[in-house]
């Protein structure tokens, strides 16, 4: 009996030597491989297994040292300080701690496309970024890592370097078009089953991905997004965000954090958006909810965008707290401020304009200026969600962001004022005041939108419907809302009666404009369709 403990006693001994050996071998060839010339990354992942990443001729400290120094160019971050930081350091682990011990997926995960869209950004920053998100991943659910640089300047040249790893692929972008117009090339260059878009530069942590591809396998119809940390634009520290929350938005469409009360530290969050930094989405999934619209620019509004579509058209939008993403949050430049700003609201316009139906008169009390702005046609988009059969804005409020509520009640109805097939209320184009008229309906026209009061007054666009038998000559005119007798109507069946004469909108006069007439229900220019009273 004594024999055989001591055989086992040795071969357990032999067995832990060999383990070691095989560790200390193992990592002393995952820096260079003088043999076969390559060179290699090996990790160990949260489930015990080693990886081992070849990077082919490819090496990253001559990578840097190819890189100087710089003092002039404005990244929004040090970059002097981000050149002395190991390519291969590991930021603090920031996940909950029972994430910690998860089981290892019992299905095999489908293979995800990191799609990164460089803007303006250091080639040591850029390196740091790709580096992580290969010691971090398991390399059988890396499809590729795609780099989409549309920047001017020379450090396109470093980041195709990052090329000649396996894997690893460059392009361009001519013309500096903006991130979502990248990130629009980067799909069509993928072939992943899951697409990761990344818009902005940062580091990912240890099991970053399997909470992601893991939720997604189960729920193809789910955008999901890790929990964003950020990294210090001068020191590079990484600094941690409060994981038990959610992201919401106001009537101006700004983006809000909510703290949530009791939750599950390690269970997915339900969240109305997502901010967009970085998301997960099945492939099929994107391309059925038609993408993120191209004539969006900004990353923030197109995650807008994306979440509404999810939760509208059959989806939902969760954050994972058990994937951490480290996100450089870079310093503002006052420069471009001003632009990106018109950019913005020209976006959230679009967005409204699609997506908000009748809600959207609050859209743009908020934001007046939008009024202005030129949007672009969205009839495109609009076409797309009756064909994926959405659900209307009230049910988002009603289901998913209820705490974002009307500002105030003093509505009657809101929307188009038909009369007959096709024709609608408008205003005719000039100076103020101008005709009220009537012309061919047209979703793309804000000018036949109207509002009207429950004291009585029919606006549009800051505007109010006016008629006077004596000054206007009986004529409907656009003039700036004062809240005169003048300006205030009644609804009596389908006819639309001026408060202190009694007689009716009439449409007989359509070629030069709108007049009052006489009431008379039996005479078909003066019946008009109100819009339906619950569009709020």
């Amino acid at each position: 009996m004594r024999k055989i403990r001591r055989l086992l006693f040795f071969l357990s001994v032999a067995f832990v030597f060999t383990s070691v050996f095989y560790i200390i071998g193992v990592v002393f060839h995952s820096f260079f491989d003088a043999h076969a010339g390559l060179h290699i990354i090996t990790e160990i992942d949260d489930y015990g297994e080693i990886h081992t990443i070849p990077l082919k001729n490819f090496n990253p400290d001559d990578f840097l040292r190819a890189f100087k120094e710089e003092g002039g160019q404005n990244y929004g971050y040090n970059a002097n300080k981000s050149l002395h930081i190991p390519w291969n350091r590991t930021i603090p682990e920031r996940r909950p701690q029972s994430c910690r011990h998860l089981r290892k997926p019992s299905k095999s995960l489908p293979s995800a496309s990191i799609i990164i869209t460089l803007q303006n950004e250091a080639p040591s920053v850029v390196l740091r970024m790709v580096m992580s998100i290969l010691r971090c991943s398991s390399p059988s659910l890396i499809k590729e890592i795609i780099l989409i640089d549309s920047s001017e300047d020379e450090t396109d040249v470093y980041h195709r370097s990052l090329s000649a790893i396996p894997n690893v692929y460059f392009h361009t972008q001519p013309g500096v078009k903006g991130l979502v117009a990248g990130l629009l090339l980067g799909v069509a260059k993928s072939s992943g089953e899951v697409l990761v878009l990344m818009t902005a530069p940062g580091e990912v942590t240890a099991g970053w991905l399997e909470p992601l591809l893991e939720r997604i396998h189960r729920r193809p119809n789910l955008i999901v997004s890790p929990v964003v940390d950020f990294i210090h634009f001068e020191t590079f520290e990484s600094e941690s965000t409060n994981t038990n929350q959610k992201a919401v938005f106001d009537w101006s469409l700004s983006v809000k954090w909510q703290q949530l009360t009791a939750a599950e530290s390690n269970k997915p969050i339900l969240s109305p958006l997502i901010e967009g930094k970085i998301i997960a989405i099945e492939r099929k999934h994107f391309l059925k909810l038609g993408q993120i619209d191209p004539d969006l620019e900004n990353i923030a509004t197109a995650s807008l965008e994306l979440s509404l579509k999810s939760w509208l058209c059959g989806g939902t939008v969760e954050i994972i707290p058990c994937s951490h993403v480290g996100i450089i949050r870079k310093k503002k430049r006052a420069v471009t401020q001003n632009s990106k700003s018109l950019s913005v609201v020209r976006d959230l316009r679009r967005v409204a304009e699609v997506w908000l139906d009748g809600y959207k008169r609050y859209f743009y009390a908020s934001r007046p200026s939008a009024r202005m702005t030129s949007h672009g046609s969205v009839a495109e988009r609009r076409k797309l969600r009756k064909q994926l059969k959405c659900r209307p804005f009230k049910w988002y409020l009603d289901h998913v962001l209820p705490q974002l509520r009307p500002p105030s009640d003093e509505d009657f109805v809101y929307g188009r004022i038909r009369q007959g097939s096709g024709m609608c209320m408008d205003i005719a184009r000039g100076h103020v005041p101008v005709m009220a008229s009537l012309s061919e309906c047209s979703e793309e026209k804000s000018s036949q939108e109207w509002t009207w009061k429950k004291k009585g007054m029919i606006k549009n666009n800051g505007m109010c419907l006016t008629a006077d038998v004596k000054e206007t000559h009986g004529y409907v005119l656009m003039q700036y809302c004062n809240g005169a007798s003048s300006q205030l109507w009644f609804r009596q069946n389908n006819m639309i009666v001026h408060e202190p004469s009694k007689q009716c909108i009439d449409s007989h006069k359509a070629d030069i404009g709108l007049v009052l007439s006489d009431c008379d229900g039996f005479i078909q220019s003066q019946q008009w369709t109100l819009p339906k009273e619950d569009t709020r």
